[in-house]
């Protein structure tokens, strides 16, 4: 497993200097997670781009690179530029939790806007640990997104 992190670092680093940008990986393991944070001096919007296109291409990128060793140790990798996707992450947490709260009070389910199937998972995740509140995803692709309900009818 050692390898395949210090492989994934050199690999991160060689992708974003060839997009030309200055950084540096700090890869950490967690359960199940690769995290890459990619820490750099240049504007960090540009390579996150515009609602983190970028950063979720670089994510894609480096999953087909090492789909097979990933797949063998039972890791995903997860790459965060400048704190963006932690920032974003809470973001969603905050803004489930007061959404989930207005299902309870109104009783009228909320539909969120379309994510990506890590936000997504997010939303399932925080409202799992809400007392009768379910959650369902609802479209495709790109178009993906999850409606909160009241379990009470």
């Amino acid at each position: 497993m050692e390898d395949l992190i210090i492989k994934i670092k050199n690999r991160s680093g060689e992708l974003v200097s060839l997009l030309g940008f200055e950084s540096e990986a700090i890869v950490t393991q967690g359960e199940g997670i690769i995290q890459v944070n990619i820490q750099t001096a240049d504007t960090p919007a540009i390579l996150i781009g515009r609602g983190g296109e970028g950063l979720e291409a670089l994510q894609h990128v480096l999953r087909i690179l090492f789909g097979k060793e990933l797949s063998e140790s039972g890791s995903n990798i997860i790459i965060d530029v400048a704190g963006y996707r932690s920032k974003k992450t809470e973001n969603i947490k905050r803004e489930t939790r007061d959404k989930a709260l207005l299902v309870l009070s109104t009783g009228i389910e909320e539909v969120l806007p379309p994510m990506s199937s890590f936000e997504r998972r997010v939303v399932h995740m925080v409202c799992t640990n809400i007392a009768d509140v379910e959650t369902e995803s609802l479209g495709e692709g790109r178009e993906r997104r999850v409606v909160i309900k009241s379990k009470k009818k």
